[in-house]
């Protein structure tokens, strides 16, 4: 994966706390509520203005009912697979 950049990792990780708070169908101002912060953070964080702390990481993933891991993840969940898929094999050649 090639290097990237603060800006662009704190717009996919905005991207992917929207993505999981309308997947729920939940208000930005339930999901901060919930969270414990306030709904104009929670704005910035998902329009990737702001950085979040891993203990914010970890009060949105409470809420939203994900894990951390889903949040930060940069790669769709079938290119994830795909990867796994063909180290896999890689590792039965060798």
């Amino acid at each position: 994966m090639k290097h990237m950049e603060r800006t662009e990792l704190n717009k996919k990780i905005g991207q992917n706390i929207r993505k999981y708070r309308l997947k729920i169908d939940i208000s930005q101002e339930n999901l901060a509520m919930s969270a414990g912060l306030y709904p104009a953070y929670l704005g910035r964080l998902e329009r990737g203005e702001k950085c979040p702390t891993i203990d914010t990481l970890y009060k949105i993933s409470c809420a939203l009912g994900i894990t951390i891991n889903e949040l930060i993840c940069l790669i769709p969940k079938s290119t994830h697979r795909q990867l796994i898929i063909r180290q896999k094999c890689e590792l039965k050649k060798r």
